[in-house]
């Protein structure tokens, strides 16, 4: 097997931006330029203090470890989807439209590798569910801690 890594362009924050496709169990898929959050300052980051986030672009958080993630929306300025993927690259919860400023936890709802952040709808739009794969690029990246 052989495992291409294509990095687009560096995002405005200076992050990798990378490819992800999301293939749901009716075999639709979709694809997303994602910026990669790899290391615990970016991950800490995330997306706050955005004010907007295009369809078909995201955020992916990757671990050094499987664990029981908890995300919160703090200093967030607008709505996101969470999805929650454990390491074979499945989603195993879905946390829809998530409110801006608000700091509740939302938790994985099981051991999570990756989160993935699209803007908020953009999982009911698109259908999709728990149990859908995600594959490509932005997977292969490793944890930088």
């Amino acid at each position: 097997m052989i495992l291409l890594i294509v990095s687009l362009p560096a995002a405005a924050e200076g992050l990798p931006v990378s490819a992800l496709k999301i293939t749901g169990s009716n075999g639709k898929s979709h694809e997303f330029k994602v910026e990669v959050a790899a290391s615990a300052p970016t991950r800490a980051t995330g997306l706050m203090n955005r004010k907007s986030l295009a369809a078909g672009e995201g955020m992916i958080f990757i671990f050094p470890q499987p664990k029981d993630v908890m995300m919160w929306m703090k200093d967030t300025l607008i709505p996101l989807d969470m999805l929650f993927i454990d390491t074979s690259g499945k989603v195993i919860n879905i946390a829809e439209n998530t409110k801006p400023m608000d700091e509740t936890i939302i938790p994985s709802r099981g051991l999570s590798a990756y989160v993935l952040e699209l803007a908020g709808g953009e999982a009911r739009r698109l259908h999709l569910a728990a149990g859908d794969k995600l594959s490509g690029a932005a997977l292969a990246f490793k944890a930088k801690d």
